[in-house]
This record gives C-alpha cells, structure tokens and sequence, in this order.
C-alpha cells in the first residue's frame, strides 16, 4: 500500500467539488503517451460512477494516440487540436478541472491559456519535479512514485474506497503503471508500485493480452524505420556512455512514421552495456523534440530543464524552436560529446 499520507483536507476538500460539480473536464500532456492517457480514462470512469456529474469530458491537445485506441472510453477523449473551439468552451465552462501527468499548464501546449483563464476549481494529480502549485488549488504530486496512475489509483481509494474500482479502471490505471516502468523496468523501486499492479491485476485485466497491445502493434514501415534508425542514424560515444539518435523531417517521411511511432525508440541506446545516457532528437514543423533516457545515477531531468523542458530522473525531455542542428549541438553539449566523434565501430554499415 502506498506509504504517503494524503492530506486528509485536500482530499476532503476533492471529494466535495466531485460530489457537486455539474460540469467536469480532465486534461493530460500534448503527445499523450500510457501514463497520461492511462489516468485520465480510468479517472472519467471513476468520475462517471462516483459523481452525479452532467458531463465529464477527457481532453487531450492532439487526441488520443491509437496506440492506446484500445483503452475502455478512449473514444471519449476529445482532440484539442480537431475541435480547438469546442474544447475551449468546456474548459471554459467547467466546475472542476482535474489536471493529470503534467506539472505545468504548458504541458498542454495551445490549451494552457483557457485553463489558466477558467475559473474551476482545478486539481493536479501528477508525479514530475516542480509542479506549478499556484496554477492549482489542490496538488498531489510525488515525483517518487511510478506514475500517475498509480498515484491515481491511491488517491481513488483515498476519495471514495474501492467501490468505484472494477476492470475496465484497472485495465486504464495498470496500462499507465506498466508503460511509465517500461515493464517494471525502472521508476519501481516503491514496493507500492508492485502493490498497484498487484491490485489492479486482481480485477482479471489480462496483463499479457496489455503488454501485446502496447508493444507487438509494429508496422512494416515501423520495424524498416528502426532499422535504417539504428543502423544510420545512431552516434555512439562508448568513451563518455553515451549514444544518440537524430531525425530529419525527411527521414521520417521516408518511411511514413510519426512521433507515435518513434514512441520508446530512445530506450533502445540503453541496451548497449556501455551507454549509460541516450538521446533522441527528431525534427518537427516548426520546432524539435529531444528525449533523454538514462540509467543508474544519472539524472536527465537536469539536462532537459537546461533545453526549456523536464521530467524525471532517469526519463526527461524538451520541446524547442531551434533548428535541429543547434538543438543537436545544444545536446551534445549537454552530453559532454560535443567535440568527440562517435565510434564507427558501433555502426551498422
């Protein structure tokens, strides 16, 4: 069970917004990945049985990848980027806002300025460094724990016991604790991570049947893209346990793939032995995006607060207007490669 003691008037204080509310909205992160579209599901779900609410309404800026299409209620999410109008209304509009795996109102890229406007009573439950609590009239932030369904999850039980928990919530909150981990790979070192997924696996969710629909969903073009990835792309820095991934715009279009479909490609420079940091950098329309990785005490959050972003110790990132290569050498800098040249040996020919 988690070990956080949650404070007991700010719970107070959720549950009676909840339980009056008429109108209620939810929001997560632009590029939603498992955590955020885990929560903020199994979240409306739990709002729908638990509240007397007239609409609760889950919205992400660029809608729901389809990576997670599979998700109960996913095809509730509403896209902030096709009915931006529409969006804005509801936020506008609502009571309560319940804010999920972002810690700052940029997060949520063009939606930032109508939830900052919005006079609802708003709520973070989220688990990054340095949440903007003066953006929010409750926090519950662990930047500790595995992921904000998890955290969810406890904060669920806090409300309103279990009896708004049932397999469709589980199935939402444990896609979110098994992709934050990368399969209970790291960010797990609570023994509550292990007793989340223990919970929410006894509500017979089929664990194996998650991990096949987040993981074994490649296309041809996908797989062909990871290998011209890791074979051209890849710079490796044995001597600095560094390695690095960079994407034109025109590679990606080579191969039809998107930023979904690059989704957990970083991970692959930390199967190396040697590479204890890895970075992907990929070109956008009008902007870069940069993700950082690393393993045992490396704390990439730094880095990326550095390049205008953040996140996590061992899982960080940043979005910028500079080109890809100043962000590429901005990067390098960071990394501490700026002046090396990357092992040919660890080339794919």
């Amino acid at each position: 069970m988690y070990a956080e003691v949650f404070d007991s008037q700010s719970v107070a204080a959720v549950r009676q917004q909840a339980s009056v509310a008429q109108k209620i909205v939810l929001l997560s992160h632009m590029n939603a990945d498992g955590d955020a579209c885990g929560s903020i599901l199994g979240c409306t779900l739990m709002l729908d049985s638990a509240t007397k609410a007239q609409s609760v309404t889950p919205i992400l800026p660029n809608g729901c990848p389809k990576t997670f299409e599979w998700l109960p209620a996913s095809d509730r999410i509403l896209s902030g980027e096709q009915q931006r109008e529409h969006c804005e209304a509801l936020i506008e509009e609502a009571e309560l806002i319940v804010c999920l795996d972002f810690n700052v109102p940029s997060r949520i890229d063009f939606l930032q300025e109508a939830l900052v406007k919005s006079k609802a009573f708003k709520v973070l439950i989220d688990h990054h460094h340095n949440p903007a609590k003066d953006c929010f009239d409750i926090v519950f932030s662990d930047p500790s724990i595995s992921s904000t369904c998890e955290l969810m999850l406890w904060l669920a039980i806090e409300l309103w016991g279990r009896q708004h928990l049932n397999a469709e919530v589980a199935r939402c909150l444990y896609t979110g604790l098994r992709t934050d981990t990368g399969g209970f790979a790291f960010s797990c070192n609570q023994p509550s991570c292990f007793d989340a997924a223990a919970l929410l696996v006894s509500y017979n969710i089929h664990p194996a049947e998650i991990h096949n629909r987040i993981v074994n969903t490649f296309t041809y073009n996908r797989m062909m893209f990871y290998g011209f990835a890791i074979s051209k792309r890849l710079e490796v820095f044995p001597a600095q346990r560094v390695a690095l991934f960079t994407f034109s715009l025109e590679d990606q279009l080579q191969y039809g793939v998107t930023g979904e479909d690059m989704e957990g490609l970083v991970n692959y420079t930390l199967m190396m032995q040697e590479i204890e940091v890895g970075a992907l950098v990929r070109e956008e329309p009008n902007r870069t995006k940069v993700s950082l990785r690393s393993k045992y005490d490396v704390d990439v959050n730094i880095m990326a607060q550095k390049l205008g972003g953040g996140g996590h110790t061992k899982a960080a990132g940043a979005t910028s207007q500079m080109s890809l290569t100043e962000i590429v050498a901005a990067v390098k800098q960071l990394l501490g490669v700026a002046n090396q040249e990357p092992n040919k040996n660890y080339t794919v020919a």
